[in-house]
């Protein structure tokens, strides 16, 4: 995605010299498609790191900008690039609950009888621990479908930025909060749904199981 890079990168430069007072809109006018969603989603990440008043907290706590900048963090902390920023806006644009979702991405990957373990992996790409690299073409070619998405445009938006090491805090983020920003039960997407033998689903999400 070098245009979204030379976009951003000009946007901030409009944004330095303009004393904060930059229009974003030219810019996404530059892009299209894909593009425009990810450029979107890193101005606004980077307009919420670069405030130009001073930043009420208690207002900010909670609020549609907090949950952007926190899934943007996720992208730049974690393995699944872009996907943490990128999957709930294309979730909600579709008017999709995550659960719908994944039962719909379950049924169109043959695999509805293991929907549990499919929405656990589903949400570690949410949450950016999901090695995007491992992810097969079937799973992106289900789910764009599904949002209105290319596989392709879902696999550039996942290599991007570059992945980061392992997050730290792997197993607290399934408690983390919902887009309503309600907690998320950990029982909705529970670790042990990934335990066991390495099976058809585990190949679909994580690729071929590590050599003994």
């Amino acid at each position: 995605m070098a245009d979204v890079d030379r976009l951003l990168a000009e946007y901030k430069e409009a944004h330095r010299d303009s004393g904060g007072d930059a229009d974003p809109r030219p810019f996404l006018a530059r892009a299209s498609g894909p593009d425009r969603t990810v450029l979107s989603a890193l101005i606004e990440a980077y307009l919420e790191r670069a405030p130009r008043r001073e930043l009420d907290s208690a207002a900010f706590t909670g609020s549609a900008s907090a949950l952007l900048a926190e899934q943007v963090e996720r992208s730049l902390a974690g393995e699944s690039g872009m996907w943490p920023a990128i999957l709930p806006r294309l979730r909600s644009r579709a008017r999709l609950r995550r659960s719908d979702l994944v039962a719909q991405l379950a049924a169109r990957l043959g695999a509805s009888a293991q929907q549990e373990k499919v929405g656990a992996y589903y949400h570690q790409m949410e949450q950016g621990l999901l090695p995007a690299a491992g992810v097969s073409e079937t799973v992106l070619d289900a789910l764009g479908k599904i949002v209105g998405w290319s596989a392709d445009a879902l696999r550039r938006a996942g290599e991007m930025p570059a992945a980061g090491p392992p997050r730290a805090d792997a197993g607290a983020v399934f408690a983390r909060t919902t887009r309503a920003g309600a907690p998320m039960p950990a029982a909705e997407v529970p670790e042990s749904s990934l335990a066991g033998d390495w099976d058809e689903v585990d190949r679909l999400f994580r690729g071929e199981p590590p050599s003994a």
